[in-house]
């Protein structure tokens, strides 16, 4: 038996996937269809996305998230996807919503407490964004592809020192053409990018299942 938690935000709840609900249901889907041609497998996949949420939001609900679903004796796989939202930057106040700095503290918070119940940890960085949809101010947020490879430069060096395995789907969605894989708010996958994030993680939780 495995279980699979998958934590994020818009992107991971599958906002703007109206063919598959986005990567974490095609996760979910692909795991149930491998459960239903052998039978001898088991698998859970909470998808705990919800939209609009930071690393804050994620640390003060990560214990009762995690308490409510353990057995006790399962095989337990984490995923987090965060970043988008943290790195907004509110034009009002002149900073970004959570800072790089506090970004890195509360995913280490985090992570060190998913270490105690698995090993096996898996991050997804920030995908890009269209720069000339997110330029003007959103509900007083402005988003830049600078922003995000600001914050995915401090991940990756996060990644490294603590030893958890980086998904780099920012690189999987440079190298496909990204203009072409948001939705018309320029931040949101659509459905094409949805299946490249999905392929991208599959890929990773394929391996720490077979260990």
């Amino acid at each position: 038996m495995a279980v699979i938690y998958a934590f994020g935000d818009s992107v991971t709840y599958g906002a703007w996937d109206v063919e598959k609900s986005g990567w974490a249901t095609r996760l979910r889907v692909f795991l149930d269809e491998k459960q239903q041609k052998d039978p001898s497998l088991y698998y859970l996949l909470y998808n705990l996305g919800i939209p609009g949420e930071t690393t804050e939001g994620l640390v003060k609900r990560f214990d009762h998230e995690t308490q409510a679903r353990r057995r006790g004796d399962e095989e337990v796989i984490f995923i987090f996807a965060f970043g988008a939202n943290d790195n907004a930057y509110l034009v009002s106040k002149e900073r970004f919503r959570i800072s790089k700095e506090e970004y890195i503290s509360n995913l280490n918070t985090v992570i060190t407490k998913a270490r105690v119940i698995s090993p096996k940890i898996l991050i997804l960085n920030i995908t890009p964004v269209i720069d000339e949809a997110n330029a003007l101010p959103r509900n007083d947020k402005v988003r830049s592809n600078k922003y995000v490879t600001e914050y995915n430069e401090a991940l990756e060096i996060f990644a490294k020192e603590k030893d958890v395995t980086l998904v780099d789907v920012y690189s999987v969605f440079m190298k496909a053409g990204y203009e072409s894989l948001f939705d018309e708010d320029g931040l949101h996958p659509n459905t094409e990018g949805h299946q490249l994030i999905f392929k991208a993680v599959k890929s990773v939780v394929e391996k720490m299942l077979s260990k």
